[in-house]
């Protein structure tokens, strides 16, 4: 894939939700079948993480702090020489706990959604959904099988009291367009009474890694294992990675 700066755009614009729905769609397409696009939108997520880190941002305060202060010193004549190069010399050291920060942060991040590429796979499209005679259900569920999640996201959005299947199909959708916070609502509303609360509780573990919190993930995994359903195996192996990180 060639890296172009149209391509770059259009990457930003996905993962900040300002294209077009119509390039949405297209884009998503693309993503679909295209490994080095999905490669690189994941790069672009990992440094978006990364620059909105909090311990990151308040290193570059202090940075900033220091930098003014070399520059405050350096118009002062009767500032001593030795001083400013003390400054010089922190400047120096905090760029370097940055540059480390960064280099840690990033590498927990990919560690951790290389985990969510490995055990993420979609909620399937039920055979019971497909039987299910409502129009406007087929068409939702047709768009969910297809990779158009902003327009699954957009009509379920509007429609009340959603049965837990369609629950987990809006929760994937909003996996799938960088919503993960309204992810984990959802995924957290699935009573325990309900046949897909293991589901649920699958989903939501892998939300959290998604958010790059792994130790939200461990106590869901534990009670997935507890619960000795379907997602016991992948859960048990999940776990083991997340222990060993």
């Amino acid at each position: 894939m060639e890296r172009t700066p149209e391509i770059f755009d259009k990457i930003e614009g996905y993962i900040a939700h300002t294209l077009p729905k119509e390039e949405i769609i297209a884009f998503e397409k693309e993503l679909a079948t295209n490994p080095e696009l999905q490669e690189e939108v994941e790069k672009h997520r990992v440094l978006h993480k990364t620059l909105s880190d909090q311990d990151t941002l308040d290193f570059k305060e202090k940075l900033m702090k220091i930098s003014a202060s070399i520059k405050e010193e350096q118009s002062n004549s009767s500032a001593p020489v030795s001083s400013s190069y003390w400054k010089i010399a922190a400047s120096i050291a905090i760029l370097f706990g940055v540059g480390m920060l960064l280099w840690h942060t990033y590498t927990n991040q990919h560690n951790t959604q290389d985990l969510y590429g490995a055990y993420y796979e979609p909620f399937p499209v039920e055979d019971v959904m497909r039987s299910n005679t409502n129009t406007e259900v087929q068409r939702i569920i047709k768009n969910y099988a297809k990779g158009a999640y902003d327009s699954v996201a957009v009509v379920l959005e509007k429609r009340p009291n959603l049965d837990n299947q369609l629950q987990l199909y809006l929760g994937n959708s909003y996996l799938n367009t960088d919503q993960e916070e309204k992810a984990v609502s959802l995924f957290k509303d699935i009573k325990s009474s309900g046949k897909y609360y293991e589901v649920a509780k699958w989903y939501l573990s892998l939300t959290y890694l998604k958010l790059n919190t792994p130790k939200k993930s461990i106590p869901l995994l534990k009670e997935i294992i507890t619960y000795n359903g379907v997602y016991k195996d992948k859960a048990i192996r999940l776990l083991e990675a997340l222990e060993k990180k």
